[in-house]
C-alpha cells in the first residue's frame, strides 16, 4: 500500500479495556466507555530494533471541533454495523483523560449482539476512526535500547466513527504500521526539504537586499565625491 500523504488517509487507534455496560443487569442500559485516550502511547509496530508509537494530544479534542463531528458507533470495524450516532443515540463528552461516550442500544439483532458480547467479556475495547491533520514525528531511545518513533497527533481533520471490538483493526488488515512509519518519515523529510528550500530562498533574498543596500550606499558616496570634485573645479576656474 502506497500512501502519498498520510493526512489523506483515515487512521484508527485501538484502546483496550475501554467499553462497558452501564448496568449489566439492565437490558435498557447504555453502552459507555472511553473512545479516545489522550497523552497515552499505543504501540503500533515493533520488531527487534524499532518500535512505533502513536499518541493523541488533548488539543485534538477541542470542544468546538467535537460538537461539529458526525460520529457513528460501529461493531467490529464495519460501517454496515452502525447502531448509534451523534448527537441523539450516541453522546460524547471531553473529559480530562480523553473522549468519553455513551450509546443507547437499539432493540435489534445488532444491538443485542453488541450488548451480549460486551456483557460476557468478548468485546472489551474501543477504537476510533479519524482523519489526521497536524502531527509531529520524533525519535528517542527506549528503555530497552530500541529506537522508538513517536507519532503525536495535535489536530484532527475529522472523527468518523467509534468501534466496539476485541482487537485493533490494524492487526487484522494488510496495512502495516511499518508502511505508515515509512510514509510519516517521507512526509517529514519532504517538510524538512521544503523548509530548507524556504530558508535558502530567504537567505538569497536577504543577501540580494544587502547587496542592493551596499550598492545604494556606494552610489551615494560616488555622488558626493563627484559633487566635491565639481565644486573644486569651479573654485579653480574662479
Amino acid at each position: 500500500m502506497k500512501i502519498e500523504d498520510i493526512r489523506l488517509h483515515k487512521r484508527e487507534i485501538f484502546t483496550p479495556n475501554s467499553v462497558q455496560l452501564r448496568e449489566a443487569d439492565n437490558q435498557d442500559s447504555p453502552i459507555s466507555g472511553v473512545a479516545i485516550v489522550t497523552d497515552s502511547e499505543t504501540v503500533l509496530y515493533e520488531d527487534d530494533r524499532e518500535r512505533v508509537i502513536e499518541s493523541i494530544a488533548p488539543s485534538c479534542l477541542a470542544e468546538d471541533f467535537i460538537r461539529e463531528q458526525d460520529i457513528k458507533l460501529n461493531l467490529l470495524h464495519e460501517r454496515s454495523k452502525s447502531f448509534a450516532r451523534t448527537p441523539k443515540s450516541l453522546r460524547v463528552a471531553v473529559e480530562k483523560d480523553g473522549l468519553h461516550f455513551e450509546a443507547d442500544v437499539p432493540d435489534c439483532d445488532l444491538g443485542k449482539q453488541a450488548r451480549a458480547l460486551i456483557a460476557n467479556g468478548t468485546y472489551t475495547g474501543c477504537s476510533f476512526e479519524f482523519w489526521p491533520q497536524d502531527y509531529t514525528v520524533t525519535e528517542r531511545e527506549g528503555k530497552d535500547g530500541k529506537n522508538e518513533v513517536v507519532i503525536r497527533h495535535t489536530k484532527f481533520e475529522a472523527i468518523d466513527a467509534l468501534t466496539i471490538a476485541m482487537s485493533p483493526a490494524y492487526k487484522e488488515t494488510s496495512v502495516s504500521a511499518r508502511e505508515l512509519l515509512d510514509e510519516f518519515r517521507k512526509d517529514r523529510e519532504a517538510a524538512a526539504q521544503a523548509q530548507a528550500a524556504q530558508e535558502a530562498e530567504q537567505r538569497e533574498a536577504e543577501e540580494a537586499a544587502a547587496k542592493a543596500a551596499a550598492q545604494r550606499e556606494q552610489d551615494a558616496r560616488d555622488r558626493e565625491i563627484a559633487i566635491l570634485q565639481m565644486k573644486s573645479e569651479m573654485l579653480n576656474i574662479q
